[in-house]
């Protein structure tokens, strides 16, 4: 299975968090291959793969055989989420914006 995140941690820190996560201290996956943006990790019947490309934010590729509930719970924690406040309030705003009115009822 192919996923892809987006995230605002840099490429070394994604890649550095991946290997956290999938190798001997996490799910136990062995470390195959590592270059400044990738690494491969294997084990247990299947691989993961992941591919960091850097720019505003960085966009990981994840490559996966048999590690798919881990890569998933990998994606929820890295990936770029709006603030609450932005998601409430960009929800509350469906309709074309109004101006305030309001009317004089007394003017003395």
């Amino acid at each position: 299975m192919r996923y892809q995140v987006t995230t605002p941690l840099t490429p070394r820190v994604a890649l550095e968090q991946a290997l956290a996560d999938f190798g001997p201290g996490g799910l136990g996956l062995q470390l195959t291959s590592q270059t400044n943006l990738s690494l491969v990790l294997q084990g247990g019947g299947g691989h993961i793969a992941v591919t960091a490309a850097p720019g505003a934010t960085t966009t990981l590729d994840i490559e996966t055989r048999e590690w798919d509930y881990g890569v998933q719970q990998f994606r929820e924690r890295v990936q770029w989420r709006r603030p609450w406040w932005q998601r409430w309030w960009g929800s509350k705003r469906s309709g074309p914006s109004r101006l305030a009115s309001f009317t004089v009822l007394k003017n003395s």
